[in-house]
């Protein structure tokens, strides 16, 4: 197994371990979980540039590559995306008033949906489009929303653990990571109607 196969390994093994820091809500250990949930999921994403990198770079672009590489990029975003509405609901309580936390926790339950809907979407076209010899190449809107997907993820991975620092560091930072998530999800949209209006042959009958 190739390096760049190995780092797409770790990001998966890295999902699990994101997951149970969020939850590690224990004792003083509750205070800086997140921190690390967070240096976790950083490191796993950077994973997710590197390995495409150096795969290109290296010429070791494998078939087991292409595969584990989405999938892993998948599992990271959805699980991440679980997790914040966890996050919303059980542990940023105190950030805004009630009413007001309720309608984020709609919200972000919502982008999470919409995102998550997408994605599973484009895998399938995807893979009707390469039963038909038709590539489909990354497009701006596309990168954008994975971009602003995990800033927003990131922001709001940081806000439980810094309200028992700066309660006003942790609203700014929760509006930064909201705003990003929001706009990642209306990039997700867009960029899926982009694909579908720019690559129609893919619901064409014949090959």
């Amino acid at each position: 197994m190739n390096l760049p196969n190995k780092l797409t390994m770790m990001r998966l093994f890295l999902v699990p371990v994101f997951v149970a820091l969020v939850f590690l809500e224990i004792g003083e250990f509750a205070r800086f979980n997140d921190f690390i949930a967070f240096a976790v999921f950083a490191i796993a994403s950077f994973t997710d540039y590197l390995d495409g990198h150096l795969a290109r770079k290296w010429n070791m672009v494998t078939d087991f590559g292409k595969l584990f590489d989405s999938a892993a990029d998948k599992l990271l975003c959805g699980s991440a995306l679980m997790v914040l509405i966890y996050v919303f609901t059980a542990v940023c309580t105190d950030v805004f008033e009630p009413f007001v936390m309720g309608a984020f926790a709609i919200c972000v339950t919502v982008f999470a949906v919409v995102i998550i809907c997408r994605e599973l979407f484009m895998t399938a076209f995807r893979s009707v489009a390469a039963s038909k010899n038709v590539i489909i190449a990354a497009d701006m809107p596309g990168k954008i929303k994975t971009v602003a997907q995990m800033l927003g993820i990131c922001a709001l991975l940081l806000v439980p653990d810094l309200m028992f620092i700066n309660h006003t560091a942790a609203i700014v930072l929760f509006i930064i990571g909201f705003v990003g998530l929001a706009f990642g999800t209306l990039m997700a949209v867009l960029s899926c109607v982009l694909y579908l209006r720019k690559y129609p042959q893919v619901f064409s009958e014949t090959k």
